[in-house]
């Protein structure tokens, strides 16, 4: 940061930035060792004024009670349409559907509505019709998107008070390295006045956009995220804070590459190095991102392997279900397999329970299994459920029924089940709000054909 600095890309930020005492150098201002010191000291203050008290409700509702959920990501371009088996852009009409197979599942431990953004609307207006359409379907709909674009961010902002859900913070992202501009910034300048914090993160890519060695990877994560928070905070004038990380890239494919082992790794480092700038020690490896373009072999059995070792390293939370080409495509069917494999992660957690106390003599037990079978003993009949999990779409059965029933693919199975879900969804906002809400919507497309 003394050295290379960090490029303002707006000059008017610039400006501002200069005036404030900071060197520099064409588009590009310097931060002084000390002033470094000084802002990161800060942020941990800051962090650990955030940590919940011992034994408080807070405190307790962390706690691990051994429940796994899972969260789709709302950033998906794409949906996998299951009646063509193609990979088609989402409509209006489609997120529509989504979401309301999002929310079939939310007692089932699956949040994150809405799935996807909707291309048929204009750029500006697309953040406010997911949301609009995740308030209006979803029981946990009320939580906002973030905002895009400076001149429509209004229009969420006011959507979420009508929610409940007031925006208070938002991100600033970096655009690696070394870098400081973009939408980001200017949707938070333009909400200024109802902001209480600020976030700024970067995707360093290690081979790209970033040195191929962690060691220097984070060295830019760290020094691009710190001069971003110090020129947020003057810039802001709000407390603002940084999370480290770096990502795996491919040079075979000129991209990021996540359901990697490199990315699991990577995210685990992320979490221990951060806990030097004040952070709670990350559990585990938490998103199932993955590479693969259709619910398949390959994005089953990353996601399976990120989500056990995840789990059994204490991650109880997983981001990115359902979710496919990193976050580009949202597949349903992918979503119900996810369910599935969280289930079996699940009951993997839940450990061997030995039964010795169940039974009052051990003898008299074997004997009577031996003589009469053990399927017809009544510790087997009473306890079955308790020793042996069932899954709800994988077969388990024997060949012959299998052949029998012509053959059936796990796949046509879960089709039917996404389409009877969404056939049978329930759930709709009450009508004082979705008033509400759709008074804001007209607004924010007047506004927008006004531009």
């Amino acid at each position: 940061l003394a050295e290379v600095g960090l490029e303002i890309c707006t000059p008017a930020y610039l400006e501002i930035l200069q005036n404030a005492g900071l060197r520099s150098m064409g588009n590009r201002v310097f931060f002084a060792p000390g002033m470094v010191d000084e802002y990161v000291d800060e942020m941990r203050r800051l962090i650990q004024g955030w940590r919940p008290a011992p034994d408080s409700p807070e405190d307790q509702h962390r706690r691990d009670d051994g429940r796994i959920t899972m969260f789709a990501s709302s950033y998906s371009l794409y949906v996998h349409d299951l009646d063509s088996g193609e990979v088609v852009p989402y409509t209006t009409e489609r997120l529509v559907d989504m979401t309301k197979f999002i929310d079939s599942l939310a007692e089932e431990g699956v949040g994150g509505a809405p799935p996807g953004i909707p291309r048929d609307v204009p750029p500006d207006l697309q953040p406010i019709a997911q949301y609009r359409i995740a308030a209006r379907y979803a029981r946990q709909g009320a939580t906002p998107v973030d905002p895009t674009s400076p001149r429509t961010a209004r229009f969420i902002m006011e959507m979420a008070q009508v929610m409940g859900h007031p925006v208070r913070g938002l991100p600033v992202y970096i655009p690696t390295p070394l870098r400081l501009g973009g939408e980001s910034l200017d949707v938070v300048m333009a909400c200024l006045d109802q902001l209480d914090h600020i976030s700024v993160s970067s995707m360093p890519s290690t081979g790209t956009t970033a040195p191929i060695h962690p060691f220097g990877g984070l060295a830019l994560a760290c020094a691009e995220l710190i001069g971003g928070m110090i020129a947020v905070k003057i810039l802001t004038g709000k407390p603002v804070t940084f999370y480290a990380n770096i990502f795996p890239s491919d040079l075979r494919e000129g991209s990021m590459v996540f359901g990697s082992p490199e990315n699991r790794l990577y995210q685990m480092l992320g979490s221990d190095f951060n806990r030097f700038y004040g952070w709670q020690p990350g559990q585990a490896p938490d998103n199932i991102h993955v590479m693969a373009k259709l619910p398949n072999c390959q994005s089953a059995a990353e996601k399976a392997a990120i989500m056990s070792l995840g789990a059994f390293l204490g991650a109880r939370h997983f981001s990115c279900a359902g979710t496919l080409s990193l976050d580009e495509i949202f597949s349903p069917e992918q979503l119900l397999v996810d369910c599935e494999i969280r289930d079996w992660v699940q009951r993997g957690l839940q450990g061997v329970w030995m039964g010795e106390e169940a039974v009052d003599d051990w003898l008299a037990e074997i004997r009577a299994g031996v003589q009469g079978g053990f399927m017809a003993c009544d510790s087997t009949l009473d306890h079955y459920r308790a020793h042996t999990w069932y899954p709800r779409w994988f077969a388990r059965g024997a060949i012959g029924p299998w052949m029998s029933q012509g053959q059936p693919t796990l796949s046509k199975r879960l089709h039917a089940e996404v389409r009877r879900r969404i056939a049978a969804h329930h759930f709709e906002l009450d009508s004082d709000r979705r008033r509400a809400l759709d008074a804001i919507y007209s607004a924010a497309e007047k506004a927008i054909s006004a531009l």
